[in-house]
């Protein structure tokens, strides 16, 4: 008996926190000087990016690449890799004080997290579209639920 993992509602999940992580990036240099309270608050710390971070991978990795495997779409993998390397290439990403305001807020740090947000958002949608299209998935399942 198969197992059934409703992969459409990872990718919806996974895209879902890409997008907030996208979002949560873009806001954080606009709204730390407009509102000094979320300087020290757990929206705008390094636990608070970390999580996210860490969930968003955690979700991304298995359902892009389970993507990939399942229509052979080279799309896939290059948009988690382009998402990938917009992260590893932030700058302050090593060094852990992009939130520390005394030395000022790295506008680019922000920009290349936005761009790995909406990179890994990309590819869940575009996971999304290729289930969707793919007739072995929608036969299988009418319910929206990939199997391999």
């Amino acid at each position: 008996m198969k197992s059934v993992v409703n992969w459409a509602k990872f990718d919806q999940v996974g895209m879902s926190l890409s997008l907030v992580c996208a979002v949560h990036c873009l806001a954080i240099p606009i709204l730390i000087p407009l509102l000094p309270f979320i300087a020290g608050s757990f929206i705008a710390g390094e636990a608070m990016e970390s999580a996210v971070l860490t969930i968003t991978l955690l979700i991304a990795g298995p359902t892009l690449f389970r993507g990939y495997l399942k229509h052979r779409k080279l799309r896939v993998p290059a948009i988690f890799i382009l998402g990938l390397l917009f992260l590893a290439l932030r700058p302050g990403t090593l060094e852990h004080h992009h939130h520390d305001h005394s030395q000022g807020v790295d506008i680019l740090h922000f920009i290349f997290a936005a761009l790995a947000g909406l990179s890994l958002a990309m590819g869940h949608w575009l996971n999304l579209r290729l289930c969707q299209a793919c007739t072995s998935c929608r036969e299988y399942a009418g319910q929206n639920q990939c199997h391999n």
